[in-house]
């Protein structure tokens, strides 16, 4: 049998009961505004054309071949216009802002630049390809 860690050892090392250290990601409670859940989200990204999403032309070539720069990217930071990059593909996420559980705050930490650290620090299992893949509006060129 495995000895149980006592309270002052459990305080100290900020595990649980089973003396496994948890994450100390201090997050802060963020209520949503009505139809802006996750499930609303899907709703919403597979009702509306691709191109509004991308908030592109609608002949813009698709995302994969669309090169940005990172001077570009700059110019999209505010919360009406907002642009990020993750993992080497720049999205826009304007229209997924009042749907980010960690409030517009948060989502705000990464307008307008490489938003990848900041993405994999809280939230290193989501599938940002997935999320956002109707947003991607091209590539970060270097």
């Amino acid at each position: 049998m495995f000895p149980s860690p006592n309270s002052s050892q459990r305080a100290s090392n900020g595990g649980s009961s089973l003396g496994i250290p948890s994450r100390n990601v201090s997050r802060k409670k963020v209520v949503l505004a009505p139809g802006h859940s996750p499930l609303d989200w899907a709703a919403l990204t597979s009702k509306t054309p691709k191109h509004k999403l991308r908030g592109v032309n609608p002949n813009t070539p698709p995302a994969p071949y669309v090169r940005i720069p990172a001077s570009e990217m700059k110019n999209h930071s505010s919360q009406d216009d907002c642009w990020t990059c993750i993992n080497g593909k720049v999205y826009n996420i304007t229209p997924y802002i009042n749907f980010h559980p960690g409030g517009v705050e948060e989502i705000m930490k990464c307008a307008g630049r490489d938003g990848t650290a900041l993405f994999n620090k809280y939230h290193s299992w989501v599938n940002p390809e997935r999320l956002l893949e109707n947003c991607m509006i091209g590539i970060l060129s270097v």
